[in-house]
């Protein structure tokens, strides 16, 4: 039998692939005096962790390497600090937890080896059990598995393949954030307006309420993610190496460790750049400069640093956290009063100003989805899947004009012969090509909302043989796009067209369609000659 090989103390080097030797950092052994670890300044709610909780519960060799790895990444500065809060919040407290339920099922103390891809696999499971909502096991596991891996790097650690997405969709069981409707955001933007013009008058520093007012202003005018926004730092605004009345936004984006570049208006007549929503490049260097002082006396170049109050925050420097961030929004959504469009309390965040945001530039760009995903900074499948969605008004314009005939045949015999692959068609064209040949319509794709189409009880083969057909092509574009061009389809058959026929003949009809297709609805491509 093979002796299994104890890691608990790392090799002083290796050897790359070209024989140069790279030193590793020594593991230390035993229970360190200090289990604290400072994690610094950062968005988070955390500027700390104790890993003395972990220790004496069965897996100290492991605990330990664990915190020192930690200690390692911080120093290196590679990852920032809010991501290595998450490593540990996140990530290695639900992992000591299992490795706790282990350690008493093998009734003895566990060392680095018993880390294994079993041992993984097992975990995996674990939080499967414990976190039905699979995103947040997801979040978890991939935490814990950041520090392993390097864990790996180092030699600390033996190597091994970990499992291939075992969290497999996870992100379609989470409601992602909607877009505000066109009443919604002028609403917000309004209210943000007057309330940025106020504190642009004053020549003070900027308390965490109003740092967030102007992070909310800037998020709207951007369409920027909420990390990079709070980790904004004092050079964050650069100068347009071609344009004289524009500015850079420069800000790190942390996935892929690219950096966000996003082009800003500048003014100098702030008036009427707030006529316009408020001018992003005037906002952040007014908050430069009105917290100039708390920057420097806490030694950060983060540009939402600010005063605490309170007896027990004893006037320290600090920066605006997500956390933070949160409560002061649901407290300024409070004091302006705002509504959604049902009456109801409005829901305000950053991730909602950014799906409007990339809403509005689709709109804009007239459907183009390479400009729409490369002003957001992200790819096309991305922008499509999770971004992108038909406004609220966009339903109310889907509406069923044509006519339902459930009884008999209409008399015209034009509309009998003339039909189409979806229904029939009211309309005797008058057009003729070369040959002399009518030409009829093919945009079936409009007929639900074209008055000339008209529905007997003998069309409901082909209409629902269609109807199946759409309702595949989601998996194949997307939800998010299926959304905007096809699902109000779906909607006005069900709603509208299939309650005036007979319930049963209805469902028998649809079942029908669904496992042998009209012969014009059978295959996909069918579907994009007249998409």
């Amino acid at each position: 039998m093979k002796k299994r090989k104890d890691f608990n103390q790392a090799p002083l080097s290796v050897s790359d692939r070209n024989g140069v030797v790279i030193t590793q950092p020594v593991l230390k052994t035993g229970i360190p005096k200090n289990t604290l670890v400072s994690l610094g300044v950062n968005p988070t709610s955390y500027r700390t962790y104790d890993f003395e909780k972990h220790y004496r519960q069965g897996f100290d060799a492991i605990t330990s390497a664990a915190q020192q790895t930690i200690e390692i990444m911080l120093s290196e500065s590679l990852v920032e600090p809010s991501t290595i809060s998450h490593y540990c919040h996140s990530g290695f407290k639900d992992f000591a937890h299992y490795l706790a339920i282990y350690a008493k099922a093998m009734n003895r103390e566990l060392v680095l080896s018993d880390i294994t891809f079993e041992l993984i696999e097992n975990y995996i499971q674990n939080l499967k059990t414990n976190y039905p909502n699979s995103a947040s096991a997801k979040t978890i596991y991939t935490n814990t598995k950041s520090i392993l891996v390097k864990m790996q790097g180092m030699g600390w650690l033996e190597r091994f393949d970990f499992p291939k997405n075992p969290f497999p969709n996870s992100n379609r069981k989470v409601k992602g954030q909607t877009a505000f409707s066109k009443a919604e955001r002028k609403r917000v933007a309004h209210a943000l307006k007057v309330d940025v013009n106020k504190i642009l008058e004053k020549n003070e520093p900027l308390n965490s309420y109003e740092l967030t007012i102007f992070l909310l202003a800037i998020a709207l005018r951007s369409g920027m993610n909420t990390t990079p926004l709070l980790e904004m730092t004092t050079d964050s605004i650069q100068e347009h190496p071609l344009k004289e009345n524009r500015k850079l936004l420069v800000l790190y984006k942390r996935r892929g460790n690219a950096t966000h570049i996003q082009n800003l208006r500048h003014s100098t007549n702030v008036e009427n750049v707030q006529t316009v929503l408020a001018d992003v490049t005037v906002m952040i260097q007014h908050v430069i400069d009105m917290n100039q002082s708390l920057r420097a006396e806490s030694g950060t170049d983060l540009v939402l640093s600010y005063r605490t109050t309170g007896v027990l925050n004893n006037g320290g420097i600090t920066t605006i956290t997500n956390s933070l961030l949160k409560t002061n929004t649901k407290k300024w959504v409070k004091e302006k009063d705002l509504k959604n469009d049902n009456g109801e309390p409005l829901q305000v965040n950053v991730s909602r100003f950014r799906k409007t945001f990339e809403n509005s530039i689709w709109e804009l760009s007239g459907g183009d989805p390479f400009v729409t995903a490369a002003l957001a900074n992200h790819s096309v499948k991305v922008s499509q899947t999770h971004y992108l969605e038909a406004p609220k008004e966009a339903e109310k314009n889907f509406n069923y004009m044509g006519k339902v005939r459930t009884k008999e045949l209409l008399s015209n015999v034009e509309v009998i012969e003339n039909n189409t692959p979806v229904s029939k068609c009211s309309d005797i064209p008058n057009r003729t090509d070369k040959s002399g040949n009518k030409i009829y319509c093919t945009n079936f794709l409009s007929c639900v909302r074209c008055r000339n189409m008209v529905v007997t009880k003998e069309d409901l083969y082909r209409l629902f043989s269609f109807y199946w057909l759409i309702v595949y092509e989601r998996g194949q574009i997307g939800a998010k796009r299926w959304s905007k061009y096809f699902a109000h389809i779906i909607r006005i058959i069900d709603k509208d067209i299939a309650p005036q026929f007979d319930a049963d003949y209805v469902a028998n009809i649809k079942a029908e369609a669904q496992a042998n297709p009209h012969p014009a609805w059978k295959h996909r491509n069918q579907l994009e000659e007249v998409a």
